[in-house]
């Protein structure tokens, strides 16, 4: 069933995910939700109609900055309280101080905007970004390369670039904690460079 859009507000303490993942602003996240402790966040998550947090988890560490997720859709329930439901990425936020009172991890956060005065990308580097892109999915054979074109919204194009293609983890962490669109399309540009020829 379908979700109805979260509060925009942000709670006290946001519920946290840490995962094996890099979530995006817009970026569609498939989840099974099978322990104990997320089957309590989500149906929380579901009754309050609130947000939770993704932060990448790597090696016994969590990032820092992370991305807020709403529940869009539940596709199924099981009799066991598990889970299969789709979230959707929305606004980075970085940890301002964990919170350990629920058998999940929580945290106080403070939303994350781009840098004030940042400079908007070039019409040659989002070309740039897109053709790279362009040559990198043909040669991975995924990707739609035509669903994004330089007469789009450039606003969040390097978030919809890196999370439809198959970059290491750490990249796509030092591309959510970018503050410049500008610079996010500069490295993004940079890594499928060095990535094409391998």
């Amino acid at each position: 069933f379908k979700i109805r859009g979260c509060r925009s507000t942000m709670p006290e303490y946001l519920p946290l995910f840490p995962l094996d993942v890099v979530l995006f602003p817009e970026m569609v996240l498939p989840l099974h939700i099978f322990e104990e402790r997320y089957k309590e966040m989500m149906a929380e998550c579901l009754q309050e109609n609130s947000p939770f947090g993704v932060l990448y988890a790597h090696d016994d560490k969590v990032a820092m900055i992370g991305c807020t997720a709403e529940i869009s859709q539940v596709l199924k329930q099981y009799p066991d309280g598990r889970l299969d439901l789709v979230a959707v990425g929305r606004k980075r936020f970085q940890v301002s101080s964990f919170d350990s009172e629920k058998t999940y991890l929580r945290a106080s956060v403070d939303l994350l905007l781009d840098s004030v005065g940042a400079q908007e990308p070039s019409e040659s580097l989002v070309r740039q970004a897109l053709d790279l892109y362009a040559q990198a999915s043909r040669l991975m054979g995924e990707g739609n390369p035509e669903e994004f074109s330089p007469e789009s919204s450039f606003q969040g194009l390097a978030f919809k670039l890196a999370s439809s293609i198959q970059l290491q983890n750490k990249i796509r962490q030092h591309i959510l904690e970018t503050r410049s669109e500008e610079q996010r399309l500069q490295e993004l540009a940079e890594h499928l460079s060095a990535l094409i020829p391998l």
